[in-house]
């Protein structure tokens, strides 16, 4: 009975939020070429010394869907051969053409932007593109790394060759901390701004010759080639510096100057996107000759382009995937999923600026709420006797974890094709994973811990309202907080659900003022595909100041992904996260709800083959290995 009154309320929910969507919506000096295959080690020889290569484990695939027996077959495309239409939900317009004004995922996805190295199934999870060789500092941990460009790679529209000036650019315009100064003269607000601004810090990237550079960073990360400048990682890109320098910053926001195997050709804002092959290249020339992108924010619209062949590729929720195989399409995705959780923003238990030492200023405590816990003022007149601030709150989001009830929240929402997220960060299907971690559905136990933590029904069964952040944005993250909101509110706790556009919501992130929860997947380390030994938890550390995080601030990150960041042993780094997973199991400064594969729909009349990179963020990747019918 709990199941089927779950569905039927998620149902009328979806309803309204779709409607919200609608509406809203090295032998040598050098490293040359060189694969690093992932546990192996690597040893780079540079004059006089020896360095080891940090090395990393290899991205996990997760789980697949089981296809469903097609009930017809799938239409001839109405299309012209060689010419695809994909319909999405995004509106096409909260993003820019160069880093600081975010770039971000679309360009590089849509392999228009390249960067200097690209995940790959066969030797791990990087190796080079852009860069044709590079070098790391010989300190431990490395301060920096010498790359040396690919010659003769062009730039599109006629903008000239690549040069070490588009990279140092192109770096420095994504970094918050140096954009106003050496990028396009506006504080970056590029996709994963504050991991940026707490891995590169105030350093810039240097040129050093024509093809040649040095990028710095505050923090060595581990990740450095794949996540910050991979081809699935976070946004930024390598872009012309010439476009910006004659075109300016408002040309910029509506082209996207690349050297990718597609071009930009049509851009119109909340309705198109047109992506056309080079007709030569330096890497690849795509089979697919045109891509058009139309923004479609109903699904049941989307669905039915696929069935009459109007699209012949669609973004497809996970509760519509078996309506999409029945109609004789092919699901198809880059190997990821996203994990979601629930942020309890707010939670901000920093003093000081882990890097400059400076005050770090606090807003979020002017009122006592259930969920935060203020270790700068631990007592106060609510708290149990014998309870502090921070312990209280610990019940609080121990119990609205506890609450939870993830498969069926899988069932009801992504038509039982993910699987639990317990704790942020960490996947279930890892080798790694251990049941201490799991987060057991105990309705009667939370009850019990909110009334232990002072918070007991009032005369209406309400024991206090927290407000949620549920953003309209990659289908289900709405749909995920409203049925969690549903069953928090089974224990006592309403819930006012917000569904409005991401961009209103994030200053306060950038701002740390939030204080509500919110549905977030994050930087990197909340990809099902993430390796275990990976750093995690910028996003929850004042390294991240200056750009945007979940909201939360605590050392125990900020410790966890330094420390990380810092060490050469894989089993090690593996052991430190295993600690990192203890505090977040113990503490919940966010819950894991579910994890949603990223999958899209096409039809096989149109596409006979499409081979993807291993993905770690996007659903597809790589449009230019797409083989035609």
């Amino acid at each position: 009975m709990r199941f089927l009154d779950l569905r039927s309320r998620v149902a009328l929910l979806l309803l309204t939020a779709t409607a919200v969507v609608a509406v809203a919506c090295g032998g040598e000096t050098i490293v040359k070429e060189t694969v690093l295959v992932p546990g192996a080690e690597v040893t780079v020889v540079v004059p006089g010394d020896t360095v080891e290569v940090v090395v990393t484990a290899t991205p996990l695939l997760p789980p697949t869907a089981t296809p469903l027996p097609a009930a017809k077959q799938a239409p001839p495309s109405k299309n012209p051969t060689g010419e695809l239409v994909w319909a999405i939900q995004d509106n096409q317009s909260n993003w820019g053409g160069y880093n600081s004004a975010n770039l971000c995922c679309g360009a590089k996805m849509m392999s228009v932007v390249e960067t200097l190295f690209k995940p790959t199934h066969e030797g791990g999870p990087a190796t080079a593109l852009l860069a044709e060789s590079w070098q790391l500092d010989t300190a431990s941990p490395p301060k920096y790394v010498d790359v040396t460009l690919r010659s003769g790679v062009e730039f599109h529209g006629g903008f000239g060759e690549l040069t070490a000036d588009d990279l140092v650019w192109s770096v420095n315009d994504t970094n918050p901390n140096l954009s106003t100064e050496l990028g396009a003269g506006q504080p970056s607000v590029t996709d994963g701004s504050g991991t940026w601004a707490g891995f590169l810090g105030a350093n810039p990237a240097e040129k050093t010759g024509t093809y040649t550079a040095r990028i710095n960073w505050e923090s060595f990360d581990p990740r450095w080639d794949t996540w910050f400048f991979g081809q699935d990682g976070l946004g930024a890109g390598i872009v012309s510096k010439n476009a910006f320098d004659q075109n300016g910053k408002d040309w910029n926001l509506d082209h996207v100057v690349g050297t990718g195997p597609y071009e930009l050709t049509t851009w119109t804002r909340g309705e198109r996107t047109v992506y056309s092959a080079l007709q030569s290249h330096w890497r690849k020339v795509a089979e697919v000759q045109e891509i058009t992108r139309l923004t479609v924010p109903d699904e049941t619209v989307r669905l039915a382009m696929l069935e009459t062949g109007e699209a012949d590729i669609a973004e497809v929720g996970l509760s519509n995937i078996p309506q999409a195989q029945r109609v004789g399409m092919v699901t198809a995705g880059s190997g990821t999923a996203r994990m979601v959780s629930v942020m309890f923003a707010g939670n901000l238990w920093e003093t000081t600026h882990p890097t400059t030492g400076d005050d770090l200023e606090i807003v979020t405590y002017n009122n006592d709420l259930a969920w935060l816990g203020n270790p700068h003022s631990p007592d106060d007149s609510n708290n149990p006797p014998g309870m502090d601030d921070m312990e209280q709150a610990r019940l609080v989001r121990t119990a609205l974890s506890m609450a939870i009830d993830r498969e069926l929240i899988n069932e009801a929402v992504l038509n039982g094709l993910g699987w639990p997220v317990h704790i942020p960060y960490f996947d279930i299907n890892n080798d790694n994973w251990q049941g201490k971690w799991e987060v057991p559905f105990d309705p009667d136990g939370a009850e019990a811990l909110l009334d232990q933590a002072g918070f007991p029904r009032n005369s209406s069964g309400t024991r206090f309202t927290i407000p949620m952040f549920a953003w309209p944005i990659g289908h289900f993250f709405a749909d995920i907080g409203d049925a969690v909101s549903i069953q928090w509110e089974d224990i006592g706790v309403k819930v006012d659900v917000l569904h409005y556009e991401y961009p209103v919501f994030r200053p306060t992130l950038v701002g740390r003022s939030a204080t509500q929860a919110w549905t977030d997947t994050g930087p990197l380390e909340a990809f099902s595909s993430t390796p275990w030994d990976w750093p995690r938890g910028i996003q929850m550390s004042a390294l991240a100041r200056g750009g945007k995080s979940h909201g939360l601030e605590n050392p125990t990150a900020t410790a966890n992904y330094l420390n990380v960041s810092a060490e050469s042993d894989l089993e090690a780094r593996i052991a430190l996260n295993n600690q990192f997973a203890d505090f977040l199991r113990e503490w919940v400064p966010g819950m894991g709800v579910v994890a949603a594969p990223s999958l899209i729909a096409y039809n096989p009349n149109s596409i006979a083959e499409w081979d993807m990179e291993l993905g770690l963020r996007q659903a597809t990747n790589s449009p230019e290995n797409i083989t035609i019918r």
